[in-house]
């Protein structure tokens, strides 16, 4: 019995221990994309990358398929591709969502982050796509009017006949 609560409370005691080393993974983060990655046209989004190994990245090469990037709230038109320098405290940069409307299933914009170490490798990548703005439906009733008054009309005769069925069925009980 001793034999098994020593047992426990050594391999617990390792346990505890074992997780102070740290893990070694490439960690990001990409903060200012629209929330249910849909954007809204012309509009200009503050984009923020952080990562938990500052020293270990030279350079960050951003490319967007529809849009404008920019370091700053000014834009040059039609620059698709941005490379900043390697940074102690992160980076930011502005992208500036496509001005016109498109189509149904058109406008996508593709959101490829690369974060390169010094010797060119990949320390890793981030990859998204934006849709453009939800299609939202038209406020009026899609039904025309005759079809609505057509409705009307037949369940107001299904009504009248009931309750005319219901009365001659009544009779023919009553005598």
């Amino acid at each position: 019995m001793y034999k098994l609560r020593n047992s426990l409370i050594l391999v617990f005691a390792v346990c505890i221990f074992l997780p102070l080393s740290q893990a070694e993974d490439n960690v990001y983060r990409v903060e200012g994309l629209p929330d249910d990655l849909h954007y809204e046209t012309s509009k200009i989004y503050k984009i923020d990358l952080t990562a938990n190994d500052y020293q270990a990245i030279s350079s960050v090469n951003i490319t967007i398929s529809n849009g404008t990037l920019s370091e700053t709230e000014d834009f040059t038109p039609d620059v698709h591709n941005l490379i900043l320098e390697g940074s102690n405290s992160g980076w930011m940069f502005y992208w500036q969502a496509p001005s016109e409307s498109f189509e149904l299933g058109e406008g996508q914009a593709v959101l490829s982050i690369i974060f390169e170490e010094e010797d060119g490798s990949v320390w890793s990548s981030f990859d998204s796509v934006l849709r453009a703005p939800e299609i939202q439906g038209h406020e009026e009733s899609t039904v025309p009017n005759w079809a609505l008054s057509l409705a009307w009309l037949g369940v107001s005769a299904t009504v009248l006949l009931t309750v005319f069925g219901s009365i001659i069925l009544r009779r023919d009980r009553l005598t």
